[in-house]
């Protein structure tokens, strides 16, 4: 009886594991051998339009627009103050942007005021919009690389997302090595796997920032996601419907650094299984009426996080079970294969790896916070401002 409970134990704990390490093995196998097949020029005018959804970032706002203006002064940018108790909108429109006041206490969440931005900037006569968050700092090249790659036909984008500035842009002051280690993992989320799903012919996914969508994208897959991974829900639902997200890896968004905060983790996974629970069968249908890309999808929304990965990687050395310590082993490579991956597609490569000693640390705090990560799963949570380092002039 007891070998048959171990036994179960193990597929149990293979099952649980396999979403995420399929999926990291398929974005390592695109970065290094996948090329995917450029779209065919349409040669159609894109009327492109900024939309920065914005909820108390007064202190941000006007570096964000100026950042936009420097990469096309002529493309309207779009600021919603959302529920702002703060000069966000004064300091938007001093910068140059077109400012949308949405102040409604029953309009929670960064949705909200994403829905509110698209149908004015949509109204206002653009045929996409590209999402760009209110603590960014953006590339030269950004605004212009978007409306080629939708002039081109894609439905839908996704640029580069780095946390931080690039590294020819930082202040003197080195970066501390457990913020490095932060920026390495938001590296892999957000940079390899994309890169790798492109590389294969799967659809990018969407970060939350950087990202653009047409109008007739938005016409056949409305914007109505409304959980706190609204990106994360939006691109199951394009995957749903076999529209793919087109990844532009030549511009970047680069994100301020937020303070560690335990509650916006929680959020971010939490809401990530909640979209899991309400998408797989849906994607389950898609599969099956041949829409081949939502399989990625359906693999990257039942992902742990790397770090709860390795964590089951470990427990799997207590069950007496030679196969399961085989599969861990292999898992195990996957995952070296990929943070060395991650490290090299940034501009401190080795610095960035060397900090992979404080793993230990930020694996035990993971550990500590499962509990509010569960309770997020259940709860419906509200868009929270994060703690951030100001930034410095």
């Amino acid at each position: 009886m007891e070998r048959e409970f171990v036994s179960v134990l193990a597929v149990a704990m293979a099952l649980f594991i396999t979403p995420l390490f399929f999926d990291l093995a398929l974005c390592i196998a695109g970065n290094l051998f996948g090329s995917r097949r450029p779209l065919a020029v349409v040669g159609r005018a894109i009327r492109l339009a900024v939309l920065v959804p914005a909820h108390d970032e007064e202190s941000m706002i006007a570096r964000t627009v100026l950042s936009l203006k420097v990469s096309d002064e002529r493309t309207p940018i779009f600021v919603v103050a959302h529920n702002c108790s703060d000069g966000t909108a004064r300091a938007a429109a001093d910068a140059g942007a077109q400012v949308l006041e949405l102040n409604n206490p029953k309009l929670l969440g960064k949705g909200a005021a994403l829905r509110h931005g698209i149908a004015a900037a949509l109204e206002a006569g653009a045929d996409a919009v590209l999402v760009v968050d209110a603590d960014s700092v953006v590339s030269r090249n950004l605004i212009g690389a978007t409306r080629t790659m939708l002039e081109k036909g894609a439905g839908a984008t996704q640029c580069r997302y780095e946390l931080g500035l690039p590294v020819h842009e930082r202040h003197a002051r080195p970066r501390h090595p457990l913020a490095r280690l932060r920026a390495l993992a938001f590296r892999g989320m957000n940079v390899l796997r994309a890169r790798g799903r492109s590389g294969l012919g799967f659809s990018t996914g969407l970060f939350g920032n950087g990202f653009a969508l047409t109008a007739a994208t938005l016409k056949s897959v409305p914007f109505n996601a409304s959980s706190i991974a609204e990106d994360v829900e939006y691109h199951t639902r394009l995957a749903e419907q076999d529209v793919p997200v087109y990844w532009i890896g030549d511009a970047f968004v680069h994100g301020h650094r937020p303070a560690s905060s335990a509650a916006q983790e929680a959020r971010w996974e939490g809401g990530r299984f909640r979209v899991a629970s309400r998408a797989t069968g849906q994607l389950l249908g898609a599969l099956l009426r041949g829409h081949w890309r939502a399989v990625e999808t359906l693999a990257d929304v039942w992902s742990l996080p790397l770090s709860r990965g390795i964590v089951a990687l470990v427990l799997t050395l207590f069950l007496a079970v030679h196969w399961l310590h085989v599969f861990a082993l292999v898992c195990a490579a996957i995952a070296i294969l990929y943070v060395v991956q991650a490290g090299l597609l940034g501009g401190e490569p080795w610095r960035d790896l060397a900090a992979l000693g404080l793993a230990p640390l930020y694996l035990m705090w993971k550990a500590l916070i499962t509990p509010l990560v569960l309770r997020q799963s259940r709860s419906r949570a509200e868009w929270a401002r994060t703690k951030r380092e100001a930034p410095q002039p």
